[in-house]
């Protein structure tokens, strides 16, 4: 017997007829004599929903009752998947997630789980019961009802094996596993049989939706091992754990993308030791999410710093420059939009010299300029023209032979 957490997608629970066959698959773990929690998200579009109704009311809804209204597209679901499981004679139970014992930060629409109290979930599991939660929420301390932002069914999921101590956590989709890039843009895109906790966090931070990157940050801390699998087809996923014991020949394990990049740049900064700290700190402050950082120095007064972000942030970010233009002294601010980042991705970079210069040498044989790079040991990235990255991805995945069978090592 195992304890199993599932989670299943909003486009799984997406209908009465998907939620039966949710019940089903559920059904066939537990009478396997499995302990089984199931997390569920709201049911397809229903949260989109939900958010038209408040900007129906109000442009500035506040965010606490955001979450009071967003919360209530979990509960549909797992009351109808309860439902489903006792009509064929299954003992089971629905929680909400601060019924579940979740536990969180004090904050709306992006709260962090701080605790997870199991008693309740456990003397169900003791009883025999299937139980399901509610994903994406929680409560605080002051008993305000929290969620916990994009991809939060993710981290439910991840964060209640971690507490159950469960030897599995099943993370069921609308894909079939993770692939070597996105199959909807490079058709020879080939599912991986495994993926380590690194390199499926920087594929998550670089662009891969499969997961959320705070979900796969619990799974590493606490050694969860996760299985990501279609709801829909009954087929093996891709397993994510510490050390992969297949497809180990794979120097560059997949490639991640993301368009809506934009490209700033403060020129004539001051070179001095402080200028950074204040330069970035104004951004912080203003909640600027900043990506690649590049300085070049002019002479030896003077130092130019280009930084990425997304370019929904654009407005917030020159609105941040110029708070500090005073304190710092720079002469102008230019931005460069309609770009994106193409990264490679594979722990076997580390020890393998030489495979950023074949990343480059692929797009520039490609005629496919490079504005800006990153690097750590498993990933390398390069920001591109935005027309061009479909084109890099297809030329990368072709390059490093990703759509080729390996050799299984056992």
């Amino acid at each position: 017997m195992a304890r199993i957490v599932q989670k299943y997608g909003g486009t799984s629970v997406g209908s009465v007829e998907r939620i039966e066959h949710v019940a089903s698959r559920v059904e066939k773990s537990y009478t396997e004599g499995n302990e089984v929690v199931v997390v569920v998200s709201a049911m397809g579009k229903s949260t989109d929903q939900l958010v038209e109704l408040a900007k129906a009311i109000t442009d500035s809804p506040s965010k606490r009752e955001m979450d009071m209204l967003l919360s209530t597209g979990e509960q549909v679901t797992i009351a109808l998947l309860t439902l489903a499981l006792q009509k064929r004679g299954i003992d089971a139970v629905s929680y909400t997630g601060w019924q579940a014992g979740i536990e969180t930060e004090d904050t709306h629409g992006n709260a962090r789980i701080t605790n997870i109290d199991t008693a309740r979930i456990e003397m169900e599991l003791v009883q025999k019961k299937i139980v399901i939660v509610a994903g994406f929420q929680g409560a605080s301390r002051l008993g305000n009802i929290t969620t916990l932002g994009r991809g939060g069914s993710d981290t439910t999921a991840v964060a209640l094996a971690a507490a159950l101590e469960a030897n599995r956590c099943d993370i069921y989709t609308d894909v079939t596993g993770v692939f070597t890039t996105d199959p909807r843009v490079v058709k020879q895109a080939r599912k991986l049989q495994a993926i380590s906790y690194d390199e499926m966090l920087e594929m998550a931070n670089l662009g891969a939706g499969v997961l959320h990157p705070r979900a796969v940050e619990f799974a590493k801390n606490y050694q969860v091992p996760l299985m990501v699998a279609s709801s829909m087809v009954d087929e093996i996923g891709t397993m994510i754990e510490e050390e992969v014991t297949v497809e180990q020949n794979l120097v560059v394990r997949g490639i991640a993308f993301e368009n809506d990049v934009t490209k700033v740049t403060v020129s004539g900064l001051p070179n001095k030791i402080d200028t950074l700290p204040t330069l970035f700190k104004a951004l912080s402050e203003n909640n600027v999410n900043v990506d690649i950082i590049v300085q070049n120095q002019l002479d030896a007064e003077h130092v130019n710093v280009s930084f990425s972000i997304t370019e929904c942030i654009i407005v917030e970010t020159l609105r941040a420059l110029e708070q500090v233009k005073e304190e710092l002294g720079f002469t102008e601010i230019t931005h460069e939009g309609e770009l994106a980042k193409v990264s490679i991705v594979g722990s076997g970079m580390a020890s393998n010299p030489g495979v950023a210069a074949s990343m480059f040498e692929v797009l520039a044989q490609n005629d496919i300029y490079i504005k800006m790079v990153s690097t750590s040991e498993i990933k390398v990235s390069a920001v591109i023209d935005e027309e061009n990255m479909v084109l890099a991805v297809e030329a990368l995945h072709e390059a490093f032979r990703l759509a080729e069978e390996v050799e299984v090592v056992s």
